[in-house]
């Protein structure tokens, strides 16, 4: 009955650690994209682009994080720093799941392992593995 009880808590959990918005267990808030026009267009060899994008109002403008774009041409950026941004499709968007699942897969094979190493430990013995001698018919 305790190893039910046991393996639905873990389930609960791992339900809870998969489901649960990234926010509630403290990551950080994915960084928003922002549209961007190419002001600047650097060769793929030598340099980066140069994008432009309002801020509150104001016109700011960064390297791009890439390459071989056109003038005029509008990308989506996130912004990583003060001089340098990077394009929105190359940021990973969703939750990092699997890390948590690493983990808790890490944590249920300890358990299983602690488990079985009290049953191997505290089990009570059970009956020796040599089979009794067959009874012999008495002669007659």
């Amino acid at each position: 009955m305790f190893i039910l009880l046991v393996v639905g808590l873990v389930g609960i959990g791992v339900a809870i650690a998969l489901f649960a918005p990234a926010k509630v267990l403290g990551a950080e808030e994915p960084p928003r994209p922002v549209t961007a026009t190419v002001v600047e267009t650097g060769s793929c060899g030598q340099g980066m682009d140069t994008v432009e994008w309002d801020a509150g109002g104001e016109k700011k403008q960064a390297k791009l994080d890439g390459c071989g774009h056109r003038k005029g041409e509008t990308v989506e950026i996130v912004l990583t720093g003060n001089d340098m941004v990077q394009s929105a499709a190359s940021v990973p968007v969703g939750l990092p799941v699997g890390r948590r699942l690493t983990a808790l897969l890490l944590c249920m094979a300890a358990l299983a392992g602690g488990f079985y190493a009290f049953l191997f430990r505290y089990a009570p013995l059970r009956a020796p593995a040599v089979l009794p001698a067959p009874k012999q018919q008495p002669v007659s």
